[in-house]
């Protein structure tokens, strides 16, 4: 539990129900037949659309970020490569209920979310790019390993939760229970997979990125910027991941058939404490 805590510091919530009208949207964790969901079942995350685009980025966001966080650099995605983005929330995070987020939760509203993509949007395979960030690239390889997708992106990504305790506390990194063996699972992924890591990345460093792309074994691609640092703006500089995304993924590609949404995703009686706030509202004063 104490680790899970330094892993998923969920930071306070940066929006409500009521934020990004026709983008917030609400997904059952088992299943999407809406018609037997409660509140509690449902989680949150974003949808940003854009008219007859060819691929969706499913964005799974660092540790220290919730989706309201997240959106500015999803508008931006979306404007500068023209693309859906779909970001997912994690347990815990902003108005997503579920208590301490850990690996497993991350993970499991991530595949979700891809589900959800999939099945209820009608998103091919072929399609989609995964892209995590820090803690976020831990869902982003575990999905990748399941299925061939159109891209994996990488930023700034860790060996594994021990290896990365190693840069910290040394030998007794070796008693931490494996979290996101992103080094293992690598090999496997069949996605082209572009890596991002800055050179100045004081909190990951750079070597974790280096190694994952020597083990890879699809497609690849590492950019290495020299003055990028953990949370440099992805957006500021071109070179950093735009420019790339471009050239590795062949973005925005060919125009495709307009994503259809069903209304019901966006229903707010899903999120949690909805009832009671609109009770609360209908209520006259004392």
């Amino acid at each position: 539990p104490s680790l899970s805590r330094l892993f998923f510091p969920a930071p306070r919530p940066s929006y409500s129900a009521s934020s990004f009208p026709g983008e917030l949207l609400w997904m059952p964790r088992l299943g999407f037949e809406y018609a037997d969901c409660n509140a509690g079942d449902c989680f949150p995350a974003a949808l940003l659309h854009c008219p007859n685009a060819r691929y969706c980025i499913m964005y799974f966001h660092s540790n220290g970020e919730d989706i309201g966080m997240s959106h500015n650099f999803a508008r931006g995605l979306r404007a500068a490569l023209e693309v859906h983005v779909l970001l997912v929330e994690y347990p815990g995070y902003g108005i997503s209920p579920g208590g301490q987020c850990d690996e497993q939760g991350a993970t499991e509203s991530a595949r979700v979310a891809l589900r959800f993509a999939h099945e209820v949007l009608r998103w091919p395979w072929s399609s989609i790019i995964l892209m995590g960030r820090s803690i976020g690239t831990g869902p982003a390889v575990a999905l990748s390993v399941k299925q061939r997708f159109a891209g994996l992106v990488l930023i700034c990504p860790f060996l594994s939760v021990r290896e990365l305790c190693r840069e910290y506390i040394g030998a007794a990194a070796g008693l931490v229970r494996e979290r996101f063996p992103n080094g293992d699972l690598i090999s496997q992924v069949r996605s082209p997979c572009l890596i991002v890591h800055g050179l100045q990345d004081s909190t990951i460093p750079h070597r974790h990125g280096q190694q994952l792309f020597e083990a890879c074994t699809s497609r690849k691609r590492l950019v290495a910027p020299p003055d990028m640092e953990h949370n440099s703006d992805l957006l500021e500089n071109e070179a950093y991941l735009l420019g790339p995304m471009r050239e590795f993924f062949g973005l925005p590609g060919a125009p495709s058939a307009e994503m259809q949404v069903p209304s019901w995703a966006f229903d707010k009686q899903f999120a949690p404490g909805f009832a009671a706030m609109r009770r609360s509202a209908s209520c006259p004063p004392d």
